[in-house]
């Protein structure tokens, strides 16, 4: 009785809790951003004319500053007033891992990103992302004449990893998008969530 009730629970939280999980978090955020549209509305004595108003301002807005960062005096401004908030400490801890959270859903970066394997001594590989071609002097100085590369290395279900500056030597390149290998690397292989390919000839047998 065990075995026919345990298994299908098992299997059935598997399939339904990632769901739940992503449903939930994508519904906290919109309706955070809704409430902030709603927000800046009752300050500007505006009314609610119908639900989902706030997120819509906020949506709209998200869109007019990506629109206006295609402009080369606003970027120059932004980067202006970034780079004065970046030395107090405090807030250049807080906005810096902010930003560098954020910059993992640019698509244009995670492209640009290089997925590499990393020689252990030993037979051992590590799977690895380069994060910067160019590293500060001071470390290169420190190390050998060997050209060293930054490579980050991510740890399997957990949020977190190492920065190893590598020779360049010891690093292969993969023929791997960034998506997929971050999906493999912290799942630790056993992802179920790849897109799915038809088997070889499975038209022809159709």
């Amino acid at each position: 009785m065990r075995r026919y009730l345990l298994q299908p629970l098992i299997k059935g939280s598997m399939v339904v809790l990632p769901l739940l999980v992503t449903v939930w978090l994508l519904w906290s955020a919109l309706m955070w951003l809704n409430g902030l549209g709603l927000s800046l509305l009752a300050s500007l004595h505006i009314p609610s004319i119908f639900p989902g108003m706030g997120l819509l301002l906020m949506l709209l807005a998200l869109l007019s500053v990506g629109l206006l960062f295609q402009f080369n005096p606003v970027s120059w401004l932004y980067q202006y007033v970034e780079d004065a908030l970046l030395r107090f400490p405090l807030i250049k801890t807080l906005y810096g891992a902010v930003k560098d959270f954020a910059a993992m859903f640019d698509q244009e970066k995670q492209h640009n990103q290089q997925v590499v394997l990393v020689s252990m001594p030993g037979d051992a590989q590590l799977l690895g992302f380069i994060t910067a071609g160019k590293i500060p002097p001071a470390v290169q100085e420190a190390g050998d004449q060997e050209e060293l590369v930054a490579v980050y290395l991510p740890m399997s279900y957990m949020v977190g990893g190492y920065t190893l500056f590598v020779p360049r030597s010891r690093l292969t390149m993969l023929d791997w998008s960034f998506e997929d290998a971050m999906r493999f690397a912290l799942t630790a292989g056993v992802s179920q969530s790849q897109a799915r390919k038809k088997e070889p000839g499975a038209e022809s047998r159709n």
